[in-house]
């Protein structure tokens, strides 16, 4: 297996643009970028909740790879000048650091999948598709086929996790079931499991091969496509939605009007601080709390439709 040099450069953001430069001119092409300007820029998007939150710092980290034509300390040093010597040309590197270390080259695509193991949540058994399952299941257990790639949801998340709970705690038999933000198609699967018809939306398509893949693993019939709550029509009995608070609190009002009488929306996703501001907004939409759960910083409630 292949080793790599990794190269830890901390110099300020503002001379980014140059340090990018000189990068190119010694022919270094495999690099990653650490600013917490990315992260500020994702909370305006409105996906900073998946965010730790940023430093006020006004350096940023470029983590160099070279397979090849690795650089000792006196060419580090080198290269560390010429990122310093930017400020000639107008840009403020600030204080440049150059670090290093080893790192080995894994097949990151399947790699993770020695740390998750079958997940039993409720009655609901997650298995790992690449593992066989043991024994047979147990009287009234659910087993949910499970690859969940690229895409987000693989049970082990609390907000996935609290979702799946609130789904066996309805009669799903027969009723329609919408999952919006489906990604790897977990919840659409359980619903499906339990007896539901399902829809499952989700505005990445990559998400959207993963859960048809998932979907057909598990010899079920449902259909996924690339959309939001607004590409579906119909009146749902139950609308599941395990995303961010910036994108429920918007469909509330949506979710109240066309949910059948007496429907559920279940919503998950949101962390702890965002949590007055959703109830505040489920409220004015009309819809009636039912259940709502902690588990570490996130938050699942259970709501129905208010008449």
């Amino acid at each position: 297996m292949e080793s790599w040099q990794e190269l830890r450069i901390t110099i300020n953001r503002t001379a980014l643009e140059g340090a990018y430069g000189v990068l190119a001119r010694w022919g270094i092409e495999h690099f990653a970028e650490e600013d917490s300007a990315l992260i500020e820029e994702a909370k305006i998007s409105g996906w900073g909740d998946y965010f730790p939150e940023a430093s006020s710092s006004e350096q940023a980290v470029i983590l160099c790879y070279l397979a090849e034509h690795k650089l000792d300390r006196a060419a580090q040093d080198e290269l560390c000048r010429e990122l310093q010597n930017l400020k000639e040309l107008g840009f403020d590197p600030g204080h440049v650091e150059i670090s290093e270390r080893g790192v080995q080259e894994q097949d990151w695509a399947h790699a993770w999948k020695q740390y998750y193991h079958p997940l039993h949540i409720g009655q609901v058994l997650v298995q790992p598709a690449w593992e066989r399952l043991a024994g047979k299941p147990a009287p009234g257990q659910i087993v949910v086929y499970l690859d969940p790639g690229m895409a987000f949801g693989s049970g082990t998340h609390p907000s996935t996790a609290m979702c799946v709970e609130f789904l066996q705690q309805l009669n799903l038999e027969g009723r329609l079931v919408w999952d919006i933000g489906t990604g790897s198609g977990i919840l659409a699967l359980v619903a499906a499991k339990l007896g539901a018809k399902v829809e499952a939306v989700d505005i990445d398509p990559v998400a959207v091969d993963a859960a048809q893949a998932n979907r057909d693993l598990n010899k079920l019939q449902f259909a996924v496509r690339v959309g939001s709550l607004e590409d579906l029509e119909g009146t749902p009995d139950v609308i599941v939605a395990n995303i961010v608070a910036s994108v429920i609190g918007p469909m509330l009002p949506r979710v109240q009007q066309i949910l059948a009488p007496g429907g559920f929306f279940i919503a998950s996703g949101v962390i702890r601080d965002r949590d007055p501001e959703i109830l505040a907004l489920a409220r004015e939409a009309g819809l009636r709390l039912l259940r709502r759960r902690e588990r570490g910083e996130w938050t699942a409630y259970l709501f129905q439709r208010g008449d």
